[in-house]
């Protein structure tokens, strides 16, 4: 099989939607032989900021001695995004040479239960297969969407990490956010420990009759791990940064972290990465603070506050809830110097566009709306409509590359862009610039 046929055989699932069940992940594991049982694991679900703790976790213990596999969700680029291990994606070939191995064991799980595989299980599948293949030592494991029924579920993962819970995916997990928790609490094994940044009374509560059903630890941000400080790290001529300091699980300190992840919430999203890499090495144990700091500071996270351009700087972020859009806000705000702020947003049908709406056009000068290329965006005519509703003022250009040319003119060079809305949106953003850079080039060397 070659890697465009692997590409179209995975896509070919797309149609198959969510269907909550374990039951097609574990046969397929059981006709490959369990290879989710032959590494350790982490695993990492929430509303927010699961993926960026995942990387976070997955350079820290890379950085610590651990052969570490990385899965994530979803991808901006390529599929070969989700799947990497110790920072280097899967191969091209070996992703064809994955498929191809596992198609005939899949298939005959398919034969066992009468049901396809989803995507996002012969993903997950194929990830588990090549982990296995590398000999990892561990595998962090970010869930597709809650993770009661998540195909990353069939592991028994020694921490869990629930960074907080929303509203979102309501018509899948609950209309809710008690739901919500209950859904993403299924994570949650036997003898496990487990970190979080919610602070919500009633959904601790919940986390925490888990945690007494299955005799696991519940450690919670401000209580058992804290933020100390976080500052702004600015020098001229380096992107801009923030400086914080993490007091650890067993009050281990961890100082003067220089993170290239703006916003105060990735600052908790970095402490909870600390804490749940504290939790697999052992906070009892002495622990290599250095290791952790220099992980941190290579952090990485494409499509959460990623400058893509400057004169005027761009960034894209993919905020697609109300509660990413309102730490978008805050960001754009305490995190960057402009003279004029001009968001580009282009939403999926699923979320809540009259409420991300809301946030951003109360702190752009200019709020255009465009369209990403993904079959459930909302048309730019419709979130026009919803901002009339809220006498938002607004621009609509649907094309994607015209609004962004027009956002650009409108900001100036003192000004900023900000492209937002979902991650197919930020996708298409690294696809323009790539485009412009190609042209550049091109007309260089004529």
């Amino acid at each position: 099989m070659k890697y465009s046929e692997a590409v179209d055989y995975l896509d070919s699932k797309v149609v198959l939607g969510v269907k909550p069940s374990l039951d097609r992940i574990q046969a397929a594991c059981e006709e490959m032989g369990g290879p989710q049982n032959e590494f350790d694991s982490i695993q990492v679900t929430g509303t927010n900021g699961k993926t960026s703790v995942s990387d976070m976790v997955a350079g820290i213990l890379k950085t610590c001695g651990f052969k570490t596999g990385l899965f994530t969700s979803p991808h901006l680029e390529t599929v070969r995004e989700r799947i990497s291990v110790n920072g280097r994606l899967i191969s091209v070939d070996r992703f064809a040479a994955a498929m191809t191995e596992i198609r005939p064991l899949v298939e005959k799980a398919e034969e066992r239960t009468g049901e396809k595989l989803t995507y996002f299980e012969l993903v997950t599948a194929l990830a588990y297969h090549y982990f296995r293949s590398e000999r990892v030592d561990i595998a962090v494991l970010e869930a597709g969407m809650g993770g009661r029924w998540d195909s990353t579920n069939v592991v028994d993962s020694e921490v869990a990490v629930i960074t907080n819970v929303e509203l979102d995916h309501v018509s899948e997990l609950g209309d809710t956010r008690e739901k919500i928790a209950f859904e993403k609490a299924g994570i949650i094994n036997e003898g496990a420990v487990v970190i979080t940044a919610e602070g919500t009374r009633e959904i601790l509560m919940i986390l925490a009759e888990r945690c007494q059903e299955v005799g696991a630890e519940l450690k919670v941000f401000g209580r058992d791990f804290r933020l100390d400080y976080q500052l702004p790290y600015r020098v001229k001529g380096q992107p801009p940064a923030q400086l914080i300091s993490v007091r650890g699980l067993e009050a281990a300190d961890f100082k003067d972290i220089k993170l290239p992840l703006l916003g105060k919430h990735q600052a908790i999203n970095a402490a909870c990465a600390i804490a749940a890499s504290q939790a697999y090495t052992d906070p009892r144990e002495r622990t290599d603070a250095d290791a952790f700091r220099r992980a941190l500071a290579r952090s990485r996270v494409p499509g959460r506050l990623d400058i893509l351009s400057g004169n005027p700087m761009v960034v894209a972020d993919g905020a697609h809830n109300v509660l990413g859009a309102d730490r978008l806000a805050m960001s754009l705000s305490d995190e960057f110097d402009y003279d004029r702020l001009v968001i580009v947003v282009s939403i999926l049908a699923d979320k809540d566009a009259r409420g991300i709406l809301r946030i951003l056009g109360a702190v752009a000068d200019e709020l255009i709306l465009t369209e990403n290329r993904s079959a459930r965006v909302i048309s730019a005519s419709k979130l026009g409509s919803y901002c009339r509703m809220d006498h938002i003022e607004n621009r609509i250009e649907a094309d994607f590359g015209k609004a962004l040319d027009l956002a650009r003119k409108l900001a100036g060079p003192a000004g900023m862009v900000c492209v937002t809305g979902s991650l197919f949106t930020v996708s298409e953003a690294r696809i323009y610039f790539r485009h412009q850079k190609a042209s550049r080039e091109m007309r260089q060397d004529r």
